[in-house]
């Protein structure tokens, strides 16, 4: 018997009948090839289950003995192994005359033919050639332990990934509240203005929900109407659905600019509460957006525009809701945003490129009427006369 780390190199004769198992395995073992004899069908599955690289049998065991049990094993092989089945054909008959041929393939799958008498070149080169394509079946083998090993180790480290995503997630989560809390308690004993205070810790918040959506989404992005909605939400709450109106298709965003988006509107629903449309009794704010197709990416046109309000004063001096939209959310979405401020309304207008590309054109800027009065860096329109 042939140790385990040869196995699969090992040659099964099973030649029950004169002297061919032992001429068999004296040319397979003066060519350096370890030859193994069985006694028998059985032994030779055996020998097969313990690890072998092909099996020479004689045709007249198939035809006498039942030779179910290797073709049990055969069948039941995993999907990288074809074990290769050399079968010494009765002189004379002609494989292509020998009507069990076709039987013997169907059931040992791998199967080739060496008429007897064979010539010791003949018989080595068969068995040679069948234990190269067995070596090749277990370095395939190998080859498919080891993708499943990388495999099990990447979603090992995907749930790790996930587990640390989850924990950082929510320590933000918590920073956020703690910030907030430390914000507001140092300016009230600061003696910092209650509005001062109330527009810091709302900025906080808005943050906040922003960071919710994309917390929801695992950070890969999130869907700009989803962020609309969070943003847009408490003024709605307080001012009725009809006063803020929100269309647009759906566009998924990536985090930065998503936070960047939800703090902008922030600022603005902001401002038209104060001093804008939804400070009168009739006024509504509106904000839609649409998705084009560029030379080199999609562009996104969105417009903040006021209705209804009171007259609009342009601002006299730059405010950080200002410089926090145009500045900041510009950079964020890598295109041009523009504060307006035309006598019936506050309008903002933003476009952003959504899959930037090198070497691309810069965004021209968006067309201005007439009647619209250059634009000023400021939080918003400066409240109106008495």
């Amino acid at each position: 018997m042939t140790g385990a780390a040869s196995g699969p190199e090992r040659v099964l004769i099973l030649a029950p009948f004169g002297r061919d198992a032992a001429v068999a395995a004296a040319v397979l073992r003066e060519a350096g090839l370890e030859a193994e004899v069985c006694p028998d069908i059985g032994a030779v599955r055996r020998e097969c289950e313990a690890g072998a690289g092909a099996a020479l049998i004689v045709e007249e065991v198939l035809q006498e003995d039942d030779y179910s049990p290797l073709a049990r094993w055969v069948e039941a092989q995993p999907p990288w192994s074809d074990f290769p089945v050399i079968i010494l054909a009765r002189r004379g008959g002609g494989l292509e005359r020998n009507p069990a041929a076709e039987r013997y393939g169907r059931a040992l799958g791998n199967v080739s033919f060496l008429e007897r008498p064979f010539h010791p070149t003949t018989l080595v080169s068969i068995v040679q050639t069948a234990l190269r394509g067995r070596r090749r079946q277990y370095e395939a083998r190998e080859r498919l332990e080891t993708l499943r090993g990388a495999i099990h180790r990447q979603q090992q480290d995907q749930t790790h990934l996930r587990l640390l995503i989850n924990e950082l997630n929510h320590r933000v989560k918590n920073t956020l509240a703690t910030v907030q809390s430390i914000v507001t308690q140092t300016l009230r004993s600061g003696g910092a203005p209650l509005s001062t205070r109330d527009s810091l810790t709302a900025r906080i918040v808005a943050l906040s929900k922003a960071h919710d959506v994309l917390t929801n989404e695992q950070w890969s992005g999130a869907d700009l109407g989803e962020i609309v909605a969070q943003a847009l939400q408490p003024f709605r709450l307080g001012m009725g659905e009809e006063r803020v109106l929100t269309r647009g298709p759906k566009v998924r965003l990536e985090p930065k600019t998503a936070i960047a988006i939800a703090l902008a509107l922030h600022e603005l629903a902001t401002n038209a509460v104060k001093y804008g449309a939804l400070s009168a009794s009739g006024g509504r704010v509106e904000f839609e957006w649409a998705l084009s197709k560029g030379r080199t990416a999609r562009e996104l046109t969105a417009t903040w525009r006021e209705v209804d309000g009171p007259r609009v004063n342009p601002p006299t001096r730059a405010g950080f809701g200002t410089r926090l939209i145009e500045r900041g959310l510009a950079a964020d979405l890598n295109g041009e945003v523009r504060i307006e401020y035309p006598i019936d309304g506050v309008v903002c207008t933003i476009r952003a490129r959504l899959d930037p590309s090198d070497g691309h054109e810069p965004l021209a800027p968006p067309a201005r009427s007439d009647s619209r009065r250059p634009t000023v860096s400021s939080s918003a329109a400066a409240p109106p006369p008495a």
